[in-house]
C-alpha cells in the first residue's frame, strides 16, 4: 500500500510540474513495407503495406499485417534459447531437407541486409522497407 502510495504522490508532482500533455502523449504507429521473395521461383515479389508501434517488434507488424490482409500469412516458431523465427510465409516454409530458411533482410540506402536479431526482437523504424526471402544456405 505504502509503495502505492508513493507511486501515486510522485505521478502527482510530475503532473503539477510538466503539466497533463506529457501524460497524453498517443503512440503513433509509423507505416513500413514489407516484400516476400522467394529465391529461385517464378513468382513475383509480393509487396505489402502495414504498420508498426513506435519500439515496437516486426513480430507485431507482420501479427497486424496478416489481421488486415488477407494475402499475407505466416507462422513463427519459438525456440527456448533464441526466441521467435519465421517458420513460414504465405503457406512456404523453410525446409531442412531443402536447406532453405526464411531470411529478414532490411533496405539500408538501396542495400538489403539480414537483420542481426529475431523477429520478435527487431524493432522497424519509420517507412522502413523489410524483405522476407526464402533463401538457402
Amino acid at each position: 500500500m505504502a509503495l502505492r502510495l508513493s507511486s501515486v504522490l510522485c505521478l502527482a508532482a510530475l503532473v503539477q510540474l510538466f503539466g497533463c500533455p506529457l501524460l497524453a502523449v498517443p503512440l503513433q504507429e509509423t507505416p513500413i513495407k514489407v516484400s516476400v521473395v522467394i529465391e529461385a521461383s517464378n513468382e513475383a515479389t509480393q509487396v505489402h503495406h502495414t504498420s508498426a508501434m513506435p519500439g515496437g517488434s516486426l513480430l507485431g507488424a507482420l501479427r497486424r499485417l496478416q489481421h488486415t490482409d488477407s494475402d499475407f500469412k505466416f507462422t513463427v516458431t519459438e525456440d527456448p534459447d533464441y526466441g521467435y523465427y519465421l517458420e513460414s510465409v504465405n503457406g512456404v516454409a523453410g525446409s531442412e531437407t531443402d536447406h532453405t530458411y526464411w531470411q529478414i533482410l532490411t533496405d539500408v540506402h538501396a542495400d538489403l541486409t539480414p537483420i542481426n536479431v529475431g523477429v520478435g526482437c527487431y524493432s522497424p523504424k519509420a517507412y522502413e522497407h523489410i524483405t522476407l526471402k526464402l533463401t538457402t544456405w
